[in-house]
């Protein structure tokens, strides 16, 4: 087997921090990986444990950048709701960002 290219091993380990975030278990993910890509056991445990270092460098993101990327997210929201008409939804993302800030809405 041909040795992989460093495109071909940053999507496998992307694909296993999705299949991570999703709740796949460790023999699922295994299980697919070994299917999938035509790769042993040791060398998707290879791919898992850096998917694994990924998934803790973001859980140790600061508060600051975490209340910006989820106010960012519900700005979207709302803007999405709005376009749609769906007023409520948009009313409940204001409220959900004023929350965030610290406003008592």
């Amino acid at each position: 087997m041909a040795k992989s290219t460093k495109i071909e091993v940053n999507h496998r380990v992307n694909t296993c921090y999705k299949l991570l975030a999703e709740g796949l278990s460790r023999t699922q993910i295994l299980q697919q990986a070994t299917e999938q890509w035509g790769v042993t056991e040791r060398q998707a445990e290879t791919y898992l444990a850096r998917a694994r270092d990924k998934l803790m460098e973001d859980a140790e993101m600061e508060r600051p950048a975490w209340v910006a990327e989820a106010l960012v997210r519900l700005r979207n929201y709302e803007n999405a709701a709005y376009k749609q008409r769906q007023n409520q939804t948009a009313i409940n993302a204001v409220q959900a960002q004023a929350k965030l800030i610290g406003l008592d809405v």
